[in-house]
């Protein structure tokens, strides 16, 4: 009589569990990667479409001559998580529709620190300068914080992904 080697059905299922249990257990680590470098790639264009935005109005302000204002909100209601848009003033003193608008992923969160405290929108003078508007815009998303710091001369710099502070966008 020959003998047949093979595999009995509880050691197939045995051999299904383990490699089942290992691919759960090696996936989630990979999965939360995926999700903190989508984290950061988000973080990364909302902060460029602000620095975008802040570049755009100033160079306006001082080509025009006139006025060019940053807004918190795709409608200038101070609401800076939200998203931004980009307005001018015509010589009249009245505020054009606005030339660049952007919107923010729902979950990113971006606030304005600095002075005036509660600022809702950023303006740039026909000099380029932004007054005495300076302070840092703080963007957070998950265990995130990317931040864009502008000075009172108009001009910012944005500094590297870090590790979110306790206090950061609040």
């Amino acid at each position: 009589m020959t003998h047949q080697a093979g595999f009995s059905l509880l050691e197939l299922m045995c051999v299904l569990a383990v490699i089942s249990l290992l691919a759960y257990i090696g996936a989630t680590p990979i999965l939360a990667l995926g999700q903190h470098n989508q984290d950061k790639s988000t973080l990364n264009m909302a902060r460029q479409q602000l620095a975008d935005a802040l570049t755009q109005a100033r160079q306006l302000a001082v080509v025009s001559g006139q006025a060019s204002y940053v807004c918190g909100g795709t409608g200038c209601d101070g609401d800076w998580s939200s998203g931004i848009s980009a307005h001018q003033t015509m010589a009249s003193g009245d505020i054009v529709n606005p030339f660049l608008q952007h919107r923010f992923a729902s979950s990113i969160n971006m606030v304005w620190s600095g002075f005036p405290v509660q600022k809702t929108f950023i303006v740039f003078e026909h000099h380029g300068l932004s007054g005495y508007q300076n302070g840092t815009f703080e963007f957070c998303l998950g265990d995130l914080q990317a931040d864009l710091v502008l000075n009172q001369n108009g001009r910012f710099y944005t500094t590297p992904l870090k590790q979110k502070e306790q206090e950061a966008c609040q």
